[in-house]
């Protein structure tokens, strides 16, 4: 878990960088305010919760760059939180480190739409003597997330006010139980303090006149290994591995659209069902830890990074059933919908940048899986693309 979060800040805190940039450099101190959502019965009273935090953020402004000039220039880069849950007995406090993009929602470029994902360090977790009361947290580390919505008060003379509403939720992909997670619903207020400008003087601009909406076709293959933890009173985590193929379009090519099929296989269904000779799957047990599914994913491509997204359908997860029996009394609705779909959020390092329209590409990437919303496991993969047709 730990060598997973390793790799996940080491390759992304650069989200979007290029060889050579330019733009606005600013530091960005905000403070937050709100409040703990309950997620499961028994949740810890809490009070009031307040963030502390800076970022350090890069308007990008250089119009040669396709997907700069096609986001209409974004503010990419780090925030550092520090936050107290309201309960600093059971919940305790984290930092938390999130490389985000925040895109312009509007042509006057007073709204603003910001999206993180990191991690989160836990100074209080759960313990099944000393704090038994504490499900949301049982790691250390965990995934952060971060939507927020921005609107800029007052903005004069390069500076801003900005208000904010959003949300903010950490989870540890299931890689240890109880995973009930933290859900925060926040209010901010923020201002800028510049760094650095860099003066563009090339008069040169992408022309997005001459994009085309799809072009380009590609296709790809990954191998992932995850990590996951069964049910509560199993100690052990074991791995999930994945091999999927698919391929698409690419869209103004900063985007890929695409389809895929997935197989799977889980190392602690396989070795439940032939531990305790479970009936009807024992006769099949490779077949029935086995999960095949289909997806439909998108993926913003900026620079060496991708921001990417796949929602799915199971066509096969049989021993699904027993495992929501095993951490549920019943077979309800909610098991209806998890069987059945299924997502993937994750950032993607590119050994080439994606600016330069490379015929072969590799990355490594960082995925949090759910059944659902709910966090099944998390993974690194290690993926190769393909053009079909070159620029």
């Amino acid at each position: 878990m730990k060598k997973l979060f390793l790799f996940f800040f080491i390759g992304f805190s650069c989200l979007g960088q290029n060889e050579q940039t330019f733009g606005e450099y600013a530091l960005r101190p905000e403070l937050f305010f709100g409040k703990t959502i309950a997620a499961f019965e028994l949740y810890p009273n809490t009070n009031s919760q307040f963030i502390i935090g800076m970022s350090f953020e890069k308007k990008n402004l250089f119009p040669e760059k396709q997907w700069e000039s096609i986001l209409n220039f974004p503010t990419t880069g780090v925030s550092v939180y520090f936050t107290n849950y309201g309960n600093k007995d059971l919940l305790g406090r984290s930092v938390s480190v999130l490389p985000f993009i925040k895109l312009n929602l509007n042509k006057k470029q007073n709204f603003h739409f910001k999206g993180g994902l990191g991690i989160s360090y836990f100074d209080t977790r759960y313990d099944v003597v000393n704090n038994p009361r504490n499900s949301a947290i049982s790691t250390k580390l965990t995934w952060a997330f971060q939507t927020f919505l921005y609107y800029n008060l007052l903005s004069k003379n390069n500076k801003d006010l900005q208000l904010g509403i959003g949300y903010i939720h950490h989870s540890n992909g299931h890689a240890q139980l109880p995973n009930e997670g933290l859900n925060s619903a926040l209010m901010s207020i923020s201002t800028k303090i510049d760094v650095k400008k860099s003066i563009i003087k090339n008069d040169t601009k992408f022309d997005l006149n001459n994009v085309k909406t799809f072009s380009k076709g590609f296709y790809s293959i990954r191998y992932g290994q995850g990590i996951h933890k069964f049910v509560k009173n199993e100690s052990l985590v074991k791995a999930i591995n994945s091999i999927e193929v698919y391929g698409g379009l690419f869209y103004k090519d900063i985007f890929k659209v695409s389809l895929g099929a997935t197989y799977r296989f889980y190392h602690h269904y396989y070795d439940y069902i032939n531990e305790n000779e479970l009936e009807p799957y024992y006769s099949k047990p490779i077949l029935n830890a086995s999960n095949l599914y289909l997806s439909v994913g998108v993926e913003a491509m900026l620079g060496h990074i991708g921001i990417d997204w796949e929602g799915g359908l199971n066509l096969h997860k049989p021993f699904y059933k027993e495992q929501y029996l095993l951490e549920e009394p019943e077979l309800d609705f909610f098991y209806d919908l998890k069987k059945l779909f299924l997502g993937r959020l994750g950032l993607k390092l590119y050994a080439i940048n994606t600016s330069k329209m490379p015929k072969n590409n590799f990355y490594l990437s960082a995925h949090i899986n759910s059944n659902l919303s709910q966090a099944d496991f998390s993974e690194l993969s290690l993926g190769f693309t393909h053009r079909i047709f070159t620029k």
